[in-house]
């Protein structure tokens, strides 16, 4: 592998800055961390909070918002260069595909960790100006594991980009993922014991019942969350929802590059 998928990333965060794409969504999260933080101001300063509680508070956002920004920034970031052209030009400089693929994977990581590190920041620092008990450890770990959910989507919605050679079919799916992931695999653990018991619920859960769920980048990282603000947490279903989120960052794109790679561009 050549150095050009630093380039790749390079260009992929100057683009954002050009293009007031990362300011916009930093913007977002500053903004509604912020309010969030200023409720939690309240509640606080009422006797109603903890300092645990501002990071439950940001992770009711930011299990929506990382998600549908991650999926939002990378559903085009190859098919669109593929149908305008960009794409040929940049494998005719010293760029291979794995390069374009890796510098944009990375690139647009980037670009949601600064936008989510920002709002996190914000909300830091106007906790500490009301004079408000910050829960320094929860805040860094809920922070870690959000931009690990975000890297998660960002490496489906890469690899949705590389499957697809229409932006509209990468776009429905890209939705169709958020709705499946972050909505309805809820039930998916439910819909699964019912048919594997014979079209009957049982009297007891399954051993496999949560690991099904937890298969989901979305509940993977509340598992995962659970270690860092929950008092009472199954530690194996936490460190399973660690595995969760690295296996669906490394697969997801691994899978659609061995499609790309041989692909007629």
């Amino acid at each position: 592998m050549t150095r050009g998928w630093r380039l790749i990333a390079r260009k992929e965060i100057g683009d954002a800055i050009r293009n007031r794409q990362l300011y916009s969504n930093a913007a977002m999260f500053i903004i509604l961390f912020g309010l969030v933080t200023y409720f939690h101001v309240g509640q606080a300063r009422e006797g109603f909070a903890d300092p645990v509680d501002l990071v439950e508070f940001l992770n009711l956002f930011a299990i929506m918002l990382v998600p549908a920004v991650g999926l939002m920034l990378s559903y085009a970031a190859i098919v669109k260069r593929r149908e305008d052209g960009q794409l040929t030009l940049l494998l005719g400089l010293p760029h291979n595909r794995r390069d374009v693929v890796i510098g944009t994977y990375l690139g647009r990581f980037v670009i949601l960790t600064l936008a989510l590190a920002a709002g996190t920041i914000t909300a830091a620092i106007l906790a500490l100006v009301f004079g408000v008990e910050l829960a320094t450890t929860e805040l860094l770990g809920f922070t870690v594991l959000a931009s690990a959910l975000g890297l998660a989507y960002i490496a489906i919605a890469i690899c949705l980009s590389m499957l697809t050679r229409d932006q509209t079919w990468a776009s429905i799916a890209a939705f169709c993922t958020f709705l499946l992931f972050v909505l309805a695999w809820r039930f998916v653990p439910e819909v699964t014991t019912y048919i594997v018991y014979g079209f009957e619920m049982p009297a007891q859960q399954p051993w496999w019942h949560d690991y099904v769920g937890t298969l989901s980048p979305s509940v993977a990282y509340e598992r995962a969350l659970e270690f860092v603000i929950g008092e009472e947490f199954d530690q194996r279903l936490s460190a399973f929802g660690i595995f969760v989120l690295a296996g669906w960052a490394v697969l997801a794109p691994a899978a659609g590059y061995l499609q790309f790679k041989t692909s007629d561009l």
